[in-house]
């Protein structure tokens, strides 16, 4: 599947924050089925199954249309016997998401400077 511009302005900040994932990483991982689309007219998120879960690892858009997306996406997990969904992404999701807790945190620090 390829993204269309549009498509890849809405995620390209969410992977440029934490993954820096290519847009043609996206892509290969759609076409070969890791990775799964779903979307809204102004909203998308990419997930991949990672182990018994679900994980949302880039989405971008419109917060309602997130919310949508999200209950799309653990409908999809329900039908398809995943246990959880996981979300990947900036702590301001814990307050706009219900029913998610926090187990674990993923901080990175660049070394441009020196180790110390």
């Amino acid at each position: 599947m390829i993204i269309s511009d549009k498509m890849w302005e809405v995620l390209k900040s969410s992977t440029e924050a934490y993954e820096n994932i290519s847009r043609e990483d996206v892509e290969s991982g759609l076409l070969s089925g890791d990775f799964m689309l779903f979307t809204a007219p102004q909203s998308l998120a990419v997930t991949c199954a990672y182990g018994d879960a679900l994980r949302v690892g880039l989405a971008g858009g419109d917060l309602e249309e997130l919310m949508e997306i999200e209950r799309d996406i653990c409908s999809y997990a329900k039908q398809n016997d995943f246990s959880s969904v996981e979300i990947i992404g900036r702590p301001g999701w814990e307050r706009a998401l219900g029913g998610y807790k926090r187990v674990a945190v993923i901080m990175r620090k660049g070394l441009s400077h020196g180790v110390h």
